[in-house]
C-alpha cells in the first residue's frame, strides 16, 4: 500500500491536518461530534496521547470562562449556546495539530517535506514545528508556577483586567524570552553538527554517501562539513 511508506504517511498527514482544522472551524455544527470522536480516538492511540489531552484542561477552562463571560455580558443567557459552540470549535482546532505532533517524528517531517520544499527549507520548518510542544509545556509550567505564587490567574478571575495584566507580564513575556533562547540553542546545535546552507543534508535514519572508495572500505554517514571518519 502507498501509505505503508513513511514518507507517504507524513505527506498524507500534512494534507489531512490543515483540512481537519478547516472542517472544525468552518464546517456545520453537526460535523463537530463525529470529528471530535475521530480525533480523540486518533490521539488516544498515540503514545502519550491521553496525557496530552489531560494537559489541555487548563486552557479549556480559561477559554471557556472568558468566552462564556463575554457572551453572557453581551447577549445575556441566550448567548451561552453560541459561546459553547465557539469554545468547542476553538478547542477542537487544537486536536489535529496535536495528533500530528504525537504521531510524527521530526525527521519524518523533514523527509516528507523534501520534494515539496527544498531540503533546507524543510529542515527549518520542521525544526520550528518541533518547538511547539515544548513551548506548550513551558507555558503550562509558567502558568502553574505563577498561580502557586498567588497571582490572579485562575479561570474565574479573567473578568478582571489585573488577571490579563498578570498573564501578559508573568506568563507571555517570560515565554517569549524562553522561545528566543530556545531558538538560539537550536541554531547552536545545528552549527555544532556541521550544518551549512550550501552543503547537502543527512537525515535519520542516516543516508549513506556512496562515494568512490576502495573495495571493502566501509561507507560512513556524516553531517555535512565533517571529515571522513570524523565524529
Amino acid at each position: 500500500m502507498l501509505l505503508s511508506d513513511p514518507v507517504a504517511q507524513t505527506r498524507f498527514k500534512l494534507v489531512v491536518t490543515p483540512l481537519a482544522t478547516s472542517l472544525v472551524l468552518l464546517g456545520p455544527p453537526g460535523l463537530l461530534l463525529p470529528m471530535t470522536l475521530l480525533l480523540l480516538w486518533a490521539i488516544v492511540r498515540c503514545p502519550g496521547g491521553s496525557g496530552a489531552l489531560w494537559q489541555l484542561r487548563y486552557l479549556a477552562l480559561i477559554q471557556g470562562t472568558v468566552i462564556g463571560l463575554l457572551y453572557l455580558l453581551r447577549f445575556g443567557p441566550s448567548g451561552l449556546t453560541a459561546a459553547g459552540l465557539i469554545w468547542g470549535r476553538m478547542m477542537l482546532m487544537l486536536l489535529p495539530g496535536l495528533w500530528f505532533f504525537l504521531s510524527t517524528q521530526s525527521h519524518q517531517v523533514v523527509r516528507g517535506l523534501r520534494g515539496i520544499l527544498g531540503s533546507h527549507q524543510a529542515l527549518i520548518l520542521s525544526t520550528t514545528l518541533s518547538l511547539l510542544p515544548r513551548l506548550t509545556r513551558e507555558a503550562r509550567e509558567l502558568y502553574q508556577l505563577q498561580r502557586l505564587r498567588g497571582h490572579p490567574l485562575a479561570p474565574n478571575q479573567f473578568w478582571h483586567p489585573k488577571a490579563w495584566q498578570a498573564l501578559i507580564k508573568l506568563v507571555l513575556l517570560p515565554l517569549l524570552i524562553r522561545m528566543i533562547r530556545l531558538s538560539q540553542q537550536q541554531a547552536t546545535a545545528l552549527q555544532a553538527r556541521g550544518y551549512r546552507p550550501d552543503a547537502p543534508l543527512t537525515h535519520f535514519p542516516m543516508e549513506t554517501h556512496h562515494d568512490q572508495t576502495a573495495p571493502g572500505r566501509r561507507h560512513t554517514s556524516r553531517c555535512p562539513g565533517t571529515a571522513d571518519g570524523g565524529p
